[in-house]
């Protein structure tokens, strides 16, 4: 089987691959695998002849492979993955078809364009039927251009919900005011926190607001 077959495009002069993973058409797939989060809502994708709505993954890197059989794509080097307005960026990932999970190693980063939402982490888990991001290894959050800042050990995002929860050592900056708990969740669109855990909070008398 050739490499056209497989690949969206190969640029030589930088050993970089883009592949369009066609194969997730499984999304929209009644037959093969029936989602109906994803038909209910209407995702962004690409509206084919019928009306149908294709889900593609987007992955750029140095290096990438593909093994059928066992349903799993790994990608090295200055990896790109975009799916929908997510983009996450890594030294290392794994794709399995099979699950619909990504998963990003090594000075993981994640955005959500239209959220204005991105975080860091050693480590990213990205569940993409669920939009749910499971991050590890050094979180940092910055959400809305600093509006609301977080770090911890442990972060889990639920872009539906656009909630995020924080644990280990928690700590967390919303509107001048620092929050530090074992574990808090972020309710960002709303902007507010509910921290448990041998909770300390300081709030600042010039904050805005007081």
């Amino acid at each position: 089987m050739s490499c056209g077959n497989r690949l969206r495009h190969i640029c030589a002069a930088t050993a970089q691959v883009v592949i369009s993973v066609s194969i997730l058409m499984v999304l929209i797939s009644s037959t093969l695998f029936p989602f109906p989060v994803f038909a209910e809502e209407k995702p962004e994708g690409v509206e084919g002849d019928r009306g149908s709505v294709e889900e593609v993954i987007d992955v750029t890197a140095d290096e990438i492979s593909y093994d059928r059989r066992n349903a799993q794509a790994t990608a090295k080097g200055n990896i790109v993955v975009l799916f929908k307005s997510f983009r996450i960026t890594g030294d290392y990932a794994e794709y399995n078809e099979n699950d619909l999970i990504v998963v990003i190693k090594g000075n993981a980063r994640f955005e959500d364009i239209e959220e204005g939402t991105e975080f860091d982490a050693d480590k990213i888990i990205f569940l993409l039927e669920e939009e749910e991001m499971q991050a590890t290894g050094g979180i940092s959050l910055n959400y809305n251009d600093g509006k609301v800042l977080a770090s911890g050990e442990k972060l889990s995002y639920f872009g539906p919900d656009k909630r995020a929860i924080v644990e280990g050592c928690a700590i967390v900056e919303i509107a001048g005011k620092v929050f530090s708990a074992s574990t808090i969740t972020i309710f960002l669109d709303e902007e507010r926190v509910l921290a448990s855990g041998g909770t300390k909070t300081i709030l600042s008398r010039y904050s805005e607001g007081l």
